[in-house]
């Protein structure tokens, strides 16, 4: 008669460590809204007429798409390194506070031996110290698309109630004697995907 009570008791025992597990894992804390008021591009890699954004539904990932942001070694001294500098106004609650902690691109890269790509991403809020950065280098030789995500060592929240602006700049470089880097053969675009965090104050 035991026996028959084991099956029933590990059924049992599994879905109470089901429940404890889902009891301590808590949901992602995001404000109730997130807009982005104004944004502002600058540098040779981008502009308004090739360059886009997107705000996901759960404020957790921004995403950049660019269409011009590529560095080869193909076109002289200015093709080498091509650069975006943008600002963003964002409007949150107060009682929140915001940090990027991650960044994935997605991009193409062709690039021989004894040659490497670079893309380097760096953000700050204005009025405040730090700048997180994160260097990505792809060597060659290799062809082909890709897609890396870094986290960001240091986390630099955004003041609390306060909404200071989010300044966002990144490289693309290529060194050596034959190297490209930057949209992705599918569709044409160079994407950043930022992974946001936020925390009440």
């Amino acid at each position: 008669m035991a026996r028959s009570l084991l099956p029933a008791m590990a059924v049992m025992v599994a879905l109470s460590v089901v429940t404890i597990l889902s009891v301590a894992t808590p949901a992602v804390a995001v404000p109730r809204k997130v807009a982005i008021t104004s944004v502002t591009y600058g540098g040779t890699g981008c502009n308004w007429t090739d360059t886009s954004y997107v705000l996901s539904p759960d404020y957790t990932i921004l995403t950049f798409i660019f269409g011009n942001l590529i560095a080869t070694t193909d076109s002289g001294m200015l093709g080498l390194r091509k650069f975006c500098q943008i600002s963003l106004s964002l409007d949150y609650p107060r009682r929140w506070s915001l940090t990027l902690g991650s960044v994935t691109g997605r991009g193409f890269a062709d690039i021989s031996a004894a040659s490497q790509g670079v893309y380097e991403t760096q953000f700050y809020f204005s009025g405040q110290l730090g700048t997180p950065t994160i260097t990505r280098t792809i060597p060659g030789p290799q062809t082909g698309n890709f897609e890396v995500t870094d986290n960001f060592l240091t986390l630099v929240y955004s003041k609390c109630h306060e909404t200071p602006n989010l300044n966002i700049k990144h490289v693309v470089r290529v060194e050596g004697s034959k190297a490209l880097v930057g949209v992705d053969s599918s569709d044409s675009t160079f994407k950043l995907l930022f992974g946001l965090l936020w925390k009440k104050c």
